[in-house]
């Protein structure tokens, strides 16, 4: 395979990060550059901007860091890619592990995978190109066919600085701007079978991080105020959407969804924590002069969202039982 270059952008770290990287630079003889941020963003996207802007080779794609790549991961989407003059790749699976073991051979031969499609347990088998049509891939997107996470991206630099496509100032969901940016924007897009990510279970990651409550609950909000306000601006772009409000309302539902059934602290909060209590938490988070309703609604949403939940598990248990009463008949 060709040798690729690397860009590793330092967020201001407080911890020797910098250092370690810098004993790497000698050794990759040029291939690798590093960018030291001055103030720390907090942020996954906007480090990631700057790297798009620095960086100098063909393709962009993006490892978290506490994720890995299959060995011959970039090599096989560099060939995709180029086979079909593809400004995007979007890859449905990926690999699961736990992160328990410091064996990296261990680690890079995984055997759980995961689909995208949470609600369909079927595998893509074959390269796909994505319609060029916008109900289409909207479709695609609501009905989970289109992998959101950061992972499953693979797209051609320039087309992302022709298109002004940048992670927005969130903590979570990011991703999914991006991916509906390029969703959207593409003209020649790619889906296909490749497994070439490695996802680590961490407990320790930003989304799981053990901090307070009120701590949480403003960073999930914010991310879905942010969001609602990104998606629609993608969509502004798109003239589909000023005639279909159905699929835009469809669009801004499923964010919403998938934004909250990852706070997965937030489900323990309504559980354990009054009402009362939750809605001045969550009070703060709106604009004074509709705080009050807004955290009153935002409130309901979620109890009965949890009640709906609650419901088709025991509806789940219920059909359970009657088939093991149907199979003792």
């Amino acid at each position: 395979p060709t040798r690729r270059s690397s860009d590793l952008i330092d967020d201001a770290s407080t911890d020797n990060s910098l250092a370690i990287a810098e004993s790497y630079l000698e050794k990759f003889g040029g291939r690798l550059k590093l960018f030291s941020l001055s103030e720390h963003t907090g942020t996954p996207g906007l480090p990631r901007n700057v790297g798009i802007q620095f960086a100098r080779g063909k393709y962009i794609a993006f490892l978290d860091s506490d994720n890995l790549y299959t060995k011959t991961a970039l090599e096989e989407l560099t060939t995709l890619a180029e086979k079909y003059q593809a400004d995007c790749i979007n890859s449905p699976a990926s690999f699961r592990v736990e992160d328990k073991s410091s064996n990296i051979d261990e680690l890079l031969n995984p055997t759980e995978i995961w689909h995208c499609q949470w609600r369909k347990a079927s595998r893509l088998e074959h390269v796909i190109f994505v319609s060029d049509e916008v109900a289409e891939r909207a479709k695609l997107w609501i009905d989970d066919g289109f992998n959101w996470a950061t992972c499953g991206l693979f797209c051609r630099r320039d087309f992302l600085i022709v298109n002004r496509i940048e992670f927005p100032d969130m903590i979570f969901s990011e991703d999914q701007i991006v991916q509906i940016s390029c969703l959207f924007l593409a003209k020649r897009l790619l889906r296909v079978p490749n497994i070439t990510y490695i996802v680590r279970r961490n407990t320790e990651s930003i989304s799981r991080r053990n901090i307070s409550l009120e701590k949480y609950f403003h960073k999930w909000i914010s991310s879905l105020n942010k969001g609602f306000n990104e998606f629609n601006n993608i969509m502004n772009r798109v003239p589909f959407f000023a005639e279909h409000p159905d699929y835009r309302y469809a669009i801004l539902n499923c964010f919403f969804e998938r934004t909250l059934r990852d706070a997965w602290k937030l489900n323990v909060a309504y559980a354990q924590v009054s009402a009362p209590v939750l809605n001045l938490i969550v009070e703060k988070e709106f604009h004074p002069d509709d705080a009050a309703l807004s955290a009153y609604l935002f409130n309901t949403v979620n109890i009965h969202r949890l009640q709906l939940m609650q419901l088709q598990q025991e509806n789940i248990a219920l059909k359970n039982e009657l088939k093991k009463y149907q199979t003792v008949q």
